[in-house]
């Protein structure tokens, strides 16, 4: 791994805020993520379940956990490929037992081989099973997943035993980050930080948004990282407007502005991270007002970032924020305000939220009805967009909420229009 070691600990703390809210008698089953097929022999990069990392740290493939409370002396069993040289030779050393112990903490570790037998027989003890399918509402995939057809087996299986999916509980237990979860994303932000650094002197007309990302890629790379948190959103002129443009592949011109979304995956947690500069290392007099009105709102908002309130509840006020410098800029009158239609007037230049929860996943669990409470990671990101004028704002950061407030990951990031100027400048 490219990564520090992480202390097993953090995966037994995992584990057990899980098994305390299983019902009594329960078993659950996690499975690995499944390799995705590329082409001919390849596979696309492996990138481990969410949920499966959270609970053991491990990220090979065909991996099981199970995790029970039928047995005070045996709380997780872990599953593994088993180290065949034939296998070796040709992918690489596999885990061995020990290591998988040594990273996971767990002490009960088998060849995958021999789990249909030790399931049969933890099930017939449990009253209640679990599986583990991803219950992300924006995830729409026709893939049959393990996990989901794990879950139906159960269900037609063992119809006198209650089957439920142990994704909501998982997803209880991730929102508030453990400070291992917070130490780590703060690493990887951290790099997001390195690489914006060192991609603003190579700013200039005649360059490709690629060859940003390929800089951004290597600064990553160079770090630890395991690369991009997602797929990096690097826009100038027109393409600033598209909220998830990922192309990349248009020349930066002159006069142009240069959005970029993106951020650096250390340890599988992600940070999250929009700065806008231009081409040609100073802001027109118009491009300035865009951006000062967007970075009025961020401070704003950001500065009501803490425990005790919702995403719902700030969306609301970034709303407001944003219609209020839309009437500044001239692109909103009060007439378009009161006029009534489908969407707020607003919408037309603000059309997202202003915040989601960020941790092993960019998108990480918890709904924005959620009361904020210490320990969770959120996204502040306020933006305007404008067609008309080729002119997309948006400025984003990475919030920690706090004991009473909040603390930004990326506090020593440039974010003030002189700062920026001045490193292109300098």
């Amino acid at each position: 791994m490219r990564y520090n070691a992480i202390p097993s600990n953090l995966f037994v703390k995992n584990r057990k805020k899980v098994l305390e809210k299983l019902p009594a008698c329960s078993s659950a089953v996690l499975f690995s993520n499944p390799q995705m097929p590329k082409n001919g022999d390849e596979f696309h990069p492996y990138r481990q379940s969410s949920d499966f990392f959270y609970l053991t740290g491990i990220c090979q493939e065909k991996s099981i956990l199970v995790l029970t409370n039928t047995d005070k002396e045996t709380q997780a069993i872990l599953f593994i490929l088993e180290q065949k040289p034939e296998l070796e030779q040709w992918e690489g050393r596999k885990l061995t037992n020990a290591e998988a112990t040594e990273i996971s903490g767990i002490y009960e570790v088998h060849f995958i081989e021999e789990f249909d037998s030790i399931w049969n027989e933890l099930a017939l003890k449990s009253d209640h099973l679990f599986f583990c399918q991803n219950l992300n509402p924006r995830l729409k995939t026709d893939l049959l997943l393990p996990d989901k057809l794990f879950g139906d087996e159960l269900a037609r299986k063992w119809q006198n035993k209650d089957v439920q999916c142990l994704a909501g509980i998982i997803s209880e237990c991730r929102i508030v980050k453990e400070p291992e979860e917070i130490a780590l994303i703060q690493t990887a932000s951290n790099i997001t930080r390195e690489a914006f650094l060192e991609i603003l002197p190579h700013i200039k007309t005649g360059i490709h948004e690629y060859e940003i990302e390929a800089i951004m890629t290597s600064v990553f790379l160079r770090n630890g990282a395991n690369g991009h948190a997602f797929e990096p959103i690097i826009s100038n002129g027109r393409n600033t407007c598209y909220l998830h443009y990922i192309k990349n592949d248009q020349l930066l011109q002159d006069g142009n502005l240069v959005l970029m979304d993106f951020g650096a995956e250390y340890a599988n947690y992600a940070s999250d991270c929009t700065r806008v500069f231009p081409v040609n290392g100073r802001f027109t007099k118009r491009q300035k007002e865009f951006y000062n009105a967007v970075l009025r709102v961020f401070k704003e908002i950001r500065s009501t970032i803490r425990p005790g309130i919702t995403i719902n509840d700030y969306q609301k006020t970034t709303c407001q924020l944003i219609q209020e410098e839309l009437l500044t800029l001239g692109l909103l009158t009060q007439n378009d305000i009161q006029t009534r239609g489908d969407k707020p007037a607003y919408f037309k230049y603000f059309m997202h939220g202003i915040s989601h929860f960020i941790g092993l996943d960019t998108h990480d669990v918890g709904e924005k009805t959620e009361i904020l409470r210490p320990g969770m990671v959120v996204s502040c990101e306020p933006g305007i967009y404008c067609f008309e004028e080729n002119t997309g704002i948006r400025l984003e950061d990475t919030i920690l909420v706090t004991e009473d407030d909040s603390y930004d990951f990326m506090e020593t990031l440039p974010i003030e229009l002189e700062e920026i100027e001045e490193l292109m400048n300098c």
